[in-house]
């Protein structure tokens, strides 16, 4: 079989519809940068008339190779098939008929989804979210990711508009999915090559022409209500890229007809956004530009859909299926209503430089978000993450009856499942499932922010993990609370309470021994991305269940492990009837009778004094209780989490840290450490242990390492090697350390291993992930990873 070397990422039969003055050719415009022996670069223009046949081809930009094999898999069996509906799809757009719009109405928006990767500029893009990629596994990529914008664009408003009483025709491009946002010129960062504006950017508008006489134009819903009050660079509302929604299939504008000024602006966007090549079909139509000097910012006005004419997208939509149940979305295809306890509407204008920043951080005006962009700032518009944990936390003590005298005792003897479900559900209404959770993160601004993984529990979260807050400037730990709006009610705190006693106890008693911390914002505690994002969560679990089996616990892990769950359920079965205790004992630890009972008398004399152990007594037949165990996040979550957040990773798991191992960027096989000189030297380091007390980080030798770190992490952010400098950093930690050896308790000394590769540390996986994902803005790696106390051995 002959294999298919020239792919053509624009269509033939495409190009076909935009033939006028030629029957078998188009008139090509192609632009040559060369660069001259001075360093100086050249444009070269070059025009010609050819077939469709002979541009907008590229060879092998598809194939694979196995040694000398090559393989034509995705020409012939992926672009095949889309091509094939795509043609169908689009002679259906060309037409008027409603019928035949809905019937290719998904065939339509996969092909326009594809085409906008397929280009050379579309992949470049691709390549440019991942530290490397291989050809093989740039095509898997695209493949992956070649579905990410159909929600955002059906969701939206649809126009087609027409050229046919205009002289000028439309052009194609190169690229010719075309991405216009009035706020981000060409020579914008945002459009620096291979990027265009994000589609989820309430400005950004979608152009396609059809054919030489039609063009499709999609506007995001907010943008085309209220153009005139709408922050063209922020996030549409409901951003999430992958889900699924509701749409009328055959709700499109269309009967505008422009005049030839206005193609002319139209085609002038196309041609700026082109990579090096626009066609047409006459010569005259390729100089936009030549007809007058537009401003890009005015241009918005003809791709604006009409005002009157917009009636019909948006409301919300309620639908009833064949089982009874019912759908409901509203206008941004989210499925609850929004919680407009959670919004805030503060004017910046009125707060004073000592007033409490709008962020909700609970620091000042002037030394939180005064000096900060705002696509850098965490979200004005909603309560913050530590507003939101403090209400919890507030929620927790008045239902529990902590605010009127009640003691922790109490809380045990009388816990009841109202307060269970009341607790829980708040949390539910605090986190619903459309929160928009990257606004609410802070942003990779170079801050020296450290986000731990590990065992999240009040049992161990204090012994290394909590003290090391002392040494960043941020610091992240994730909730150990299940989102109830994630489970089954048979699994769900609100719906089936009586299971949830004693991890509601857990639970309850890590949020009020961290509150302080909250507040005080020495730690913010956020809430897992998964919760938030069904796409997210679904390839994140296929991910770590396809690595499971190669996955190893080290000893120490399985031993902290194994103690917190056998602590777990002597806590549980104290709740339960003698008989039924001694039977778990026996069962469980193979224990005689006798050794059983022994045990228990043993454990009902620390009963007071447990904080987990519940004293309440459960008769026999009733439900078994819920235990969750949380290492968290897992490997995945804590790249994808630390690469939104800007942080180094921070672990006290063994078998966390020799998961982060792997992801260290090889060049050859070989991992280098260009900054290990300077961070060896920080091998044993004080545990702030009065953090933990005071509520406030120690000064001293700690503000002195603190410096140290951050002066480090600086010179690896913007991966500076001057050896000089590493040698001074180097120097200066050592004389630190041989001064504190005699200044503090050396049993709180911990060995701290930090590793900085040339490279950072990255997963494929996690880089699609965060790919598809709604995150605006994240690191492209995890530049470094602290390991407290790791054991030599596995």
């Amino acid at each position: 079989m002959t294999k298919t070397r020239d792919n053509h990422y624009v269509a033939q039969w495409y190009q076909e519809g935009f033939m006028d003055a030629r029957d078998k050719q188009l008139c090509y415009l192609t632009k040559r940068n060369i660069l001259l022996k001075n360093g100086e670069q050249n444009t070269i223009h070059s025009k010609k008339w050819h077939t469709t046949a002979q541009k907008l081809y590229e060879k092998d930009l598809y194939s694979t190779f196995f040694g000398t094999e090559i393989n034509d898999d995705i020409e012939r069996k992926l672009f095949g098939p889309i091509d094939d509906n795509g043609s169908k799809s689009v002679k259906a757009f060309l037409t008027d008929d409603h019928g035949e719009w809905h019937k290719h109405f998904q065939d339509f928006f996969i092909y326009l989804d594809a085409q906008k990767l397929r280009t050379p500029k579309g992949l470049a893009w691709i390549r440019s979210k991942y530290p490397e990629l291989s050809q093989i596994q740039l095509m898997m990529e695209m493949q992956s990711l070649r579905s990410i914008h159909c929600t955002l664009w059906a969701e939206g408003v649809r126009e087609l508009v027409s050229a046919e009483d205009s002289d000028t025709k439309f052009l194609i491009s190169d690229h010719p999915v075309t991405i216009y946002n009035y706020a981000c010129p060409p020579n914008s960062e945002l459009c620096k090559y291979p990027n265009d504006p994000d589609i989820a950017l309430k400005g950004s508008q979608t152009i396609f022409p059809l054919s030489k006489n039609r063009c499709l134009i999609l506007t995001n819903l907010e943008y085309a209500k209220d153009p005139d009050n709408v922050n063209p660079l922020s996030q549409r509302t409901n951003a999430k890229r992958v889900r699924y929604s509701m749409v009328n299939t055959i709700d499109f504008i269309n009967c505008r007809k422009l005049t030839s000024e206005e193609v002319t602006k139209i085609n002038y966007i196309i041609k700026s956004r082109s990579h090096s090549c626009v066609a047409a079909g006459r010569e005259e139509w390729l100089y936009p530009e030549s007809h007058a000097a537009f401003d890009w910012a005015e241009l918005k006005h003809v791709l604006l859909p009409p005002p009157n004419q917009t009636l019909g997208f948006g409301g919300e939509i309620y639908a009833q299926f064949d089982n009874g149940s019912v759908h409901y979305q509203d206008a941004f295809g989210r499925a609850d209503p929004p919680n407009k306890f959670l919004r805030k509407s503060t004017d910046e204008s009125q707060i004073g430089r000592n007033d409490y920043c709008g962020c909700g951080s609970g620091k000042k005006y002037k030394i939180c978000c005064r000096n900060i962009p705002a696509d850098m700032r965490t979200s004005w518009d909603s309560a913050s993450i530590r507003e939101r944990n403090l209400a919890l936390c507030n929620c927790i003590r008045s239902v529990l009856g902590l605010d009127n005298g009640k003691t922790w005792t109490d809380v045990r003897r009388e816990l009841a499942d109202n307060q269970v479900s009341e607790i829980y559900g708040f949390y539910s209404a605090l986190w619903p499932r459309d929160t928009d959770i990257y606004s609410l993160l802070p942003k990779p601004d170079g801050k020296l922010r450290a986000l731990y993984t590990g065992i999240i529990d009040p049992r161990t979260i204090s012994l290394r993990a909590l003290p090391m807050a002392s040494l960043f400037d941020d610091y992240l730990i994730e909730s150990p609370i299940q989102n109830p709006n994630n489970v089954k009610p048979e699994f769900s705190p609100v719906k089936s309470p009586s299971k949830f006693k004693y991890q509601a106890l857990k639970d309850f008693l890590f949020m009020l021994e961290i509150e302080p911390f909250i507040g005080l914002n020495l730690v913010n505690l956020i809430p897992s991305l998964m919760e938030f994002d069904a796409d997210l969560m679904e390839a994140a679990m296929g991910i770590a269940a396809a690595r499971s089996p190669t996955r190893n616990i080290c000893k120490l892990d399985r031993k902290r492990c194994f103690e917190l769950a056998t602590e777990d359920l002597l806590n549980t079965i104290a709740m339960m009837p003698q008989t039924v205790k001694v039977k778990a004992l026996t069962q469980q630890f193979g224990l005689t009778e006798e050794d059983a009972k022994r045990a228990l008398s043993d454990l009902e004399s620390q009963t007071e004094s447990s904080p987990l152990m519940m004293l309440q007594r459960f008769e026999s037949g009733q439900e078994g209780q819920f235990l969750q165990f949380k290492m968290a996040p897992n490997y995945e979550l804590s790249l994808l989490t630390a690469q939104a957040t800007g942080s180094v990773l921070i672990t006290d798991s063994g078998s966390r840290w020799q998961e982060l191992l792997k992801a260290q960027h090889t060049n050859q096989g070989i991992v280098n450490y260009p900054w290990h000189s300077a961070l060896q030297q920080i091998h044993s380091t004080p545990l702030d242990y009065q953090l933990l007390e005071n509520l406030q980080k120690s000064q001293g030798p700690f503000a002195t390492l603190r410096q140290l770190m951050r002066t480090t992490d600086s010179m690896i952010l913007s991966n500076d090697r001057n050896a000089e400098k590493i040698k001074s950093i180097s120097d200066q930690t050592t004389a630190f350390l041989d001064q504190i050896k005699d200044t503090t308790n050396h049993n709180n000394h911990c060995a701290l291993n930090i590793l900085s590769p040339e490279g950072g540390l990255y997963d494929t996986n996690v880089q699609r992930l965060l790919a598809r994902s709604n995150c605006p803005r994240y690191d492209n790696q995890v530049r470094s990873i602290y390991g407290i106390g790791i054991p030599d051995q596995p």
